[in-house]
């Protein structure tokens, strides 16, 4: 299934191309409009309905664009921002891109505790700022690292099940994570899964996690439409926190299950009842 572009459109359609957009793999209008608005740095509201038609919103950005009055963003390549960088070598000041309300957004999280010990996973998804679904789940032994790619693996599964073909906004709190799958896994594929090349004093490592690498790297190349960013954690954000909350429920989930004195009396006393 793919957009099929109207004639009123064609210079609109010729802009993204210029923009190194691939328009034949855009499946909806209003897919076709969120690239517009984010390449052109618009804020033009959607319509509420999603079965509405977006041409007139559409025409509205090709007549603004045309017009001369669009600031073009930068093409991002798969797992860049469309933020461009700010030059200088001070203190990164980059924030997360706000995410728009028509689209999906998700927060995950990971924590172990102690670490390496009992760990959990979470992930909230968002729509119109709504959450419409959350999960969790945790483990009897990880290290907090494999549980925050966990909850990204876990996220990028529930994209791939539920919204294959959505623009999809991925929040994840770990620079490991994000750092990792944006820039480190693309070097360490090109290279056959290892880290030739890299200093003398990393190179002979082996890569950590690389099971869960893998399959976060396939996951997320199966989707055309999801970008992982990073998001300052504990810092207020609803989502973030929600994502910490989950987290922490699964590692509740998985802690074994403690045997106190008063719980073998009862069992015994339960056991001479039966009997």
């Amino acid at each position: 299934m793919k957009y099929v572009w109207p004639a009123g459109l064609e210079q609109l359609r010729k802009w993204l191309d210029a923009q190194g957009v691939d328009t034949k793999s855009i499946v909806s209008e209003r897919q076709a409009a969120f690239f517009v608005q984010k390449l052109s740095d618009q804020r033009l509201k959607f319509p509420a309905d999603r079965s509405t038609s977006h041409f007139p919103l559409l025409k509205k950005l090709q007549d603004i664009i045309c017009a001369g009055s669009a600031t073009p963003r930068p093409v991002p390549t798969r797992g860049q921002s469309f933020v461009p960088k700010k030059k200088g070598k001070g203190r990164s000041t980059h924030k997360p891109l706000e995410a728009p309300t028509d689209s999906l957004v998700i927060y995950c999280d990971g924590c172990c505790e102690p670490n390496p010990g009992v760990g959990g996973w979470g992930f909230v998804v968002y729509r119109n700022g709504v959450e419409i679904d959350a999960r969790c789940g945790g483990t009897a032994t990880a290290t907090n690292n494999k549980m925050e790619l966990t909850g990204l693996l876990m996220a990028l599964a529930w994209v791939a099940a539920v919204a294959p073909a959505e623009p999809v906004l991925i929040f994840c709190d770990s620079q490991y994570a994000v750092t990792g799958i944006n820039q480190w896994v693309p070097g360490w594929k090109a290279k056959g899964w290892n880290r030739k090349g890299e200093n003398a004093s990393e190179k002979n490592k082996a890569i950590a996690n690389l099971d869960l690498w893998k399959l976060i790297d396939k996951a997320r190349d199966e989707l055309q439409f999801v970008r992982i960013e990073w998001v300052k954690g504990h810092a207020g954000t609803l989502g973030n926190e929600r994502a910490d909350e989950l987290a922490g429920q699964g590692r509740e989930e998985a802690l074994p299950v403690k045997v106190t004195p008063l719980d073998l009396i009862r069992e015994q006393l339960d056991y001479s009842a039966r009997v």
